[in-house]
């Protein structure tokens, strides 16, 4: 059976915000590996949201949103237990075009224009256009599907799954994993434009260390042109604390690989986004500020959106980058046939 389509539990020291009981013939929800979480999530926020833009996919928001349009495709959004836009806290100004919606805290002045939605607080001055449960009062609300008494199945497995993953620990575990990959292609900058220079490894993957020094003359660049080179996942480690970014991806390569990179900003605190920008960003400390659209996932602390986030099928395997344990047991291995072999050769001269 598949992560998400399985039925789900949620115990009340989970998620205390529940007055109802759930049947023992629901099962716990099982949390997503960093893998999963890119590939399911279009936008992972760890804390708020201020939006006057549009997200295609699903979305998990630990804080509050405010603004916002989400799941503008539901048809290319992979499936999942989580619904089409989770928010921890409290939501106002949001749009929800499909997949339903887990509410924290309080709705206000919002629509979900499909699927059923899960409520913790009141709601007010909104649209509900599918089954929902209100745990709190309502003023100004038009319910257009059914007012639950007590939550369907879909709503429960929506809210059992919205904290059924510690998304700081699982995306701050597969940033640190990703940042210990052993670099093995080469980036060059000549004049105004960068040059990623990738060289696959027997899994298709090439990745990037971009050192502090590195970083300031590739993101100061003014264009950026990858040479794939057969590589189907490029990773690019950057150790920079804050970056404007601007360049213009060459040949469309903003579309057309933003599902194999992923850009992994383990340091940075502060992140701004001002040309069209390919992959997805992992980022699990930043404030992100993207002022023109982004072709992928975005995996943040925070988000000033003031464009649009594109939902591009992720394709990257970062399941094949071996972590920093493989490497030091591959290390240790080498070492242990170094000493046998040295044995053999000390028992040969013996003979």
């Amino acid at each position: 059976m598949s992560r998400f389509s399985k039925s789900v539990l949620c115990s009340v020291a989970v998620l205390p915000i529940f007055t109802f009981a759930l049947t023992d013939a629901h099962a716990a929800t099982t949390p997503l590996t960093g893998a999963e979480a890119l590939s399911q999530f279009n936008l992972i926020t760890l804390g708020n949201v201020n939006s006057n833009s549009h997200v295609d996919g699903r979305a998990w928001i630990g804080g509050s949103a405010n603004g916002g349009d989400y799941v503008q495709h539901v048809g290319s959004t992979p499936g999942s237990d989580y619904a089409g836009l989770t928010v921890m806290g409290s939501a106002n100004n949001v749009h929800v075009n499909g997949l339903g919606s887990y509410i924290g805290g309080s709705l206000t002045n919002s629509i979900v224009n499909s699927g059923s939605s899960y409520i913790g607080g009141a709601v007010g001055n909104s649209n509900l256009n599918g089954a929902s449960y209100v745990a709190g009062g309502s003023s100004g609300t038009n319910f257009n599907g059914p007012r639950l008494s007590t939550p369907s199945a879909l709503i429960q497995s929506n809210a059992s799954a919205a904290a059924s993953t510690n998304f700081g620990n699982t995306l701050s575990t597969l940033s640190n994993t990703l940042k210990g990959a052993v670099a093995n292609s080469t980036v060059s900058v000549v004049g105004n434009k960068a040059t990623f220079n990738a060289v696959a490894n027997s899994k298709g993957v090439a990745v990037f260390d971009l050192s502090n020094a590195t970083s300031a003359s590739v993101f100061s660049a003014g264009e950026f042109s990858f040479a794939a080179n057969g590589a189907s996942t490029i990773i690019i480690n950057s150790s920079v604390s804050s970056a404007v970014i601007g360049a213009n991806f060459l040949g469309g390569q903003a579309q057309s690989l933003g599902g194999s990179i992923v850009w992994n900003f383990y340091n940075a605190t502060s992140l701004t986004i001002n040309n069209q920008f390919g992959g997805s960003i992992l980022a699990t400390h930043a404030s992100l500020t993207n002022n023109q659209n982004i072709e992928g996932g975005v995996f943040v602390s925070s988000l000033t959106q003031n464009a649009e986030i594109h939902q591009q099928a992720f394709t990257a395997n970062i399941a094949a980058v071996p972590e920093p344990s493989t490497y030091a047991s591959m290390m240790a291995g080498l070492g242990l046939l170094g000493v046998m072999a040295v044995r053999r050769k000390r028992k040969q001269g013996r003979g």
